[in-house]
């Protein structure tokens, strides 16, 4: 009888055994697992983030490209309007009170140096100057063919500046210039800082009028992109 109790107590020390044995296996492998799930997850992670860096790089660099062609495009105007001036100068006849056309004529290279200036302080992200800068040319002339054009790059200013209202601001008295070709320019800017005052609803909107009211403009695929985006 003795034996046999012991026989059963020797296997009942066995299996104890056994299944310590089998946990430790287990808890052995469910650590592994557990590490292996973590690793995977941080790859995951990191592939998450690299996407989205290369999906904001892209979309900065889209920025920069239209950014660039508008301001290209902008300098090659400047230059033929200024060439029609002198024309138009050289052209015309002097008309009784030809004192007072003398001095605007006069004062329009300061009015354009003064904006290129501007422009310049912009491009090198100065942008509390070129600021300034289109400030003063509105101030000094309010009613010059560029004063649509500084009220325009006010808007970027503030927008550079990362103020954002301001800029929805600048960027919406644009359109109290009757005959401004930066229409279609500050319509896109307005969306973009509809955006970033997350304001999806009048971002949504602004975009789909510039495509309706400026079907045909440059930055119609922009527009695109954005309502896409928006899930439009």
């Amino acid at each position: 009888m003795r034996i046999v109790r012991r026989s059963i107590l020797l296997l009942l020390v066995a299996g104890l055994a056994a299944c310590a044995g089998h946990n430790q296996q287990l808890a052995a492998q469910v650590k592994q697992s557990q590490g292996e799930v973590r690793g995977d997850l941080e790859a995951l992670k990191q592939a998450v983030e690299a996407s989205y860096d290369r999906e904001k790089a892209m979309a900065e660099r889209l920025r920069q490209v239209e950014e660039g062609g508008a301001q290209l495009r902008e300098d090659l105007h400047l230059v033929q309007s200024q060439l029609d001036l002198l024309r138009r100068q050289l052209a015309a006849p002097q008309p009784a009170g030809a004192a007072a056309a003398a001095i605007e004529s006069a004062r329009r290279p300061e009015v354009f140096s003064l904006y290129q200036t501007a422009r310049e302080s912009y491009r090198v992200r100065q942008y509390d100057r070129a600021l300034a800068q289109f400030t003063q040319l509105l101030e000094t002339a309010p009613e010059d063919e560029l004063a649509d054009n500084a009220q325009f790059w006010i808007g970027e200013c503030y927008y550079g500046l990362g103020k954002y209202r301001q800029a929805l601001t600048a960027f919406t008295k644009v359109f109290v210039y009757g005959k401004t070709e930066k229409a279609d320019d500050a319509q896109l800017k307005i969306g973009r800082c509809h955006l970033v005052l997350e304001e999806p609803d009048k971002a949504r909107a602004t975009f789909q009028k510039l495509l309706d009211e400026y079907p045909e403009s440059e930055y119609a695929p922009a527009a695109r992109r954005e309502l896409q985006d928006l899930g439009h």
